[in-house]
C-alpha cells in the first residue's frame, strides 16, 4: 500500500480530475493529494491475516503420454462419499503448495491455500491425483496453446482434445482419474466432454465456488466436473455445489441436492426442445447422430419438439467480447476486481504483478490482453452493448424453459478436429457455436456423449432451467441407457 501511496503525485490527482470532467485549480489539487494521504493512511491498515491450507502437498511433474498432467501427487482418499475416487483438477483450480501457470510461459505462484472446491473433494475422501494442463488462461478450445505442450485426445489420435480443460478431458477419456474439474467460460468443460467422448456439466452460474480459481471471465466462468459418466459427474456436483463464505457471489446459492439419484430417473413425461439454430448449423454426420438419440429419448418416454432461440447466433462473439474485456482489466489491475466476485489472494495478486511486469505471455494472450485493453480504454460501450445482448437471450432461454423441461443441442457442431485446422476467433467461434449460448444464460448444461462419427466422439448437450441440474443430469443418464 505504501508503495502505491508513493506513486500519486499531483499529476496523478490532475489525472483523475480529467477523467471525470472535473476542473481543478492548484488549491484543489493541493486539497484532493492531501484527502488521499489520509485515505491512504486508513488503507494502509487494512492487513488480513493471511490463511492458509492445513495441508500443503508434494507433487512432481506430469510425464503421461497425453502431456494431460502438469503436475502429479496423492493427497485425501478417506472414508467420505467419495472415498473410491481419484480426481484431478484444472491448473487454474490451485491447490495448496502446487505451483500454478495457468499454462502461461510467464506467469507462475505456489498457493498457500487451495481453491473452496479442493478443500471439498478432500473433505468428502476424493483422492487428489494431480492438476492438469490447460490452454493459456483458460482462453482457447484446442489444448494447443498450453506452454508445456500440445495435450493430446486418448480417444481419437491426432485430433484435438478441445479446451480449455484439455488435461482435464484427456485425464478422464485416459482413465487416470475418475473425474476431474475443469473450468467454463464458452464451452472449456462441455467441449473437452465432447471431443474426448466422457460426461461433462456446467452448473448454474455462482452455483460452485470459484473461491481459488484464476478466472479468465467472473461474470461468465463456471466450475464443474468431467467424469467418465453421469453418476460419477453427480457425485461430484453434489460435493462442489453450494454456498462459501470465501465467494460472495454464492450467497443465497442453494444447498447441494441429490444429484445421483435423478440420474436413473427415466425421462417419461419430459417436454424435450430441440434447439434448431443448434440443428442446423452442426455437421451433417454430427446432426444424425443427435437425432438418433433425440429419437431414442422420445422412444423412452419423452415428448420431443422443435423449438427456436432468437439471438442464437449471436451469442459466441458476445461471450468473446464480454471474456475478453473482463480478463484484460482483470489482469490489467493486477487481479483486482472492484465489484462482488470471486476476491483475490494478495499471492495471487503478486503473480499477475509479476507477469505483466514481465510480458511473457502467449501469443492468443498477447493479442486479447493487447486488444481488449486498448478498447476498454476508450469507452465503456461495448461491455455494456455485449452485456445488454446477453439480458435479452438470458430472458429468451427462461421463457422457453416454462415450456420445456429441458433443452438439447450437439455440444459441438462438429466431431474433434485434427491438430492444427483450428485457427483464431473464427475458429474459436466455430467451436463454441452450441455451448457459449448458456454461459451467457448462466443455465446449467451437461454435455454426454451419444455415439461416434467415423471412430470420433458426439457430444448431446442438455440444458435446465437456473438451479435444476438434476433435470440434465436425468436426461444425460437416459442417453447413456440408449
Amino acid at each position: 500500500m505504501t508503495r502505491l501511496m508513493s506513486d500519486i503525485d499531483r499529476s496523478a490527482i490532475e489525472s483523475v480530475a480529467r477523467r471525470h470532467g472535473i476542473d481543478v485549480d492548484d488549491e484543489a489539487v493541493s486539497a484532493h493529494l492531501e484527502a488521499t494521504r489520509d485515505q491512504a493512511a486508513q488503507f494502509d491498515a487494512l492487513n488480513p491475516d493471511p490463511v492458509g491450507s492445513v495441508y500443503r502437498v508434494d507433487p512432481t511433474p506430469g510425464d503421461d503420454e497425453y502431456n494431460a498432467f502438469r503436475y502429479r501427487f496423492e493427497h485425501g482418499g478417506g472414508d467420505g462419499p467419495l472415498g473410491d475416487l481419484d480426481v484431478a483438477v484444472k491448473e487454474n483450480v490451485v491447490v495448496a503448495g502446487v505451483p500454478t501457470t495457468c499454462g502461461s510461459p510467464g506467469f507462475e505462484f505456489e498457493p498457500a491455500r487451495s481453491a473452496t472446491v479442493v478443500d471439498r473433494l478432500i473433505d468428502d475422501g476424493a483422492t487428489l491425483v494431480g492438476t492438469t494442463n490447460m490452454d493459456e488462461f483458460a482462453f482457447y478450445i484446442t489444448g494447443e496453446t498450453c506452454t508445456h505442450g500440445r495435450i493430446e485426445n486418448p480417444a481419437v489420435d491426432g485430433c484435438v482434445p478441445g479446451g480449455s480443460s484439455s488435461g482435464s478431458g484427456a485425464a478422464v477419456a485416459a482413465g487416470f482419474a475418475d473425474a476431474a474439474l475443469g473450468t467454463d467460460t464458452g464451452g472449456s468443460v462441455r467441449i473437452p466432454a465432447s471431443f474426448c467422448g466422457v460426461v461433462g456439466v456446467k452448473p448454474t452460474h455462482q452455483r460452485v465456488s470459484r473461491f481459488g480459481v484464476v478466472d479468465l471471465s467472473q461474470s461468465l466462468d463456471h466450475v464443474g466436473p468431467l467424469a467418465r459418466d453421469a453418476e460419477t459427474a453427480a457425485r461430484v456436483l453434489e460435493t462442489i455445489v453450494g454456498p462459501d463464505a470465501d465467494d460472495p457471489s454464492t450467497r443465497g446459492t442453494p444447498e447441494p441436492e441429490a444429484y445421483v439419484n435423478a440420474v436413473d430417473e427415466g425421462v417419461e413425461d419430459l417436454q424435450i426442445g430441440v434447439v434448431d439454430e443448434a440443428m442446423a448449423t452442426s455437421g451433417d454426420a454430427v446432426r444424425d447422430r443427435v437425432s438418433a438419440a433425440v429419437d431414442g429419448l422420445a422412444d423412452a418416454g419423452a415428448t420431443v419438439e422443435e423449438t427456436s432461440l432468437p439471438g442464437y447466433a449471436t451469442m459466441g462473439p458476445v461471450v468473446g467480447a464480454i471474456a475478453g474485456l473482463e480478463f484484460a482489466a482483470f489482469v490489467g489491475a493486477n487481479g483486482a476486481s472492484l465489484a462482488t466476485g470471486t476476491g483475490t489472494t494478495e499471492a495471487l495478486r503478486d503473480a499477475l504483478e509479476a507477469a505483466n511486469g514481465r510480458g511473457e505471455f502467449g501469443e492468443n494472450v498477447t493479442n486479447l490482453l493487447v486488444t481488449n485493453g486498448a478498447v476498454a480504454d476508450i469507452d465503456g460501450s461495448p461491455f455494456v452493448a455485449a452485456k445488454g445482448l446477453q439480458r435479452e437471450f438470458t430472458r429468451t432461454v427462461r421463457e422457453a424453459l416454462v415450456d420445456y423441461d429441458a433443452l438439447v443441442t450437439p455440444t459441438t457442431p462438429m466431431a474433434a478436429p485434427e491438430f492444427g485446422t483450428v485457427q483464431g476467433i473464427d475458429g474459436l467461434l466455430r467451436v463454441v457455436e452450441n455451448t457459449a449460448p448458456f454461459n451467457c444464460s448462466g443455465t446449467p448444461a451437461v454435455s454426454v456423449p451419444c455415439g461416434t462419427v467415423s471412430g470420433k466422439p458426439v457430444g448431446l448437450q442438455v440444458v435446465t432451467d437456473w438451479n435444476n441440474e438434476a433435470t440434465g443430469l436425468n436426461v444425460a443418464g437416459a442417453v447413456e441407457q440408449l
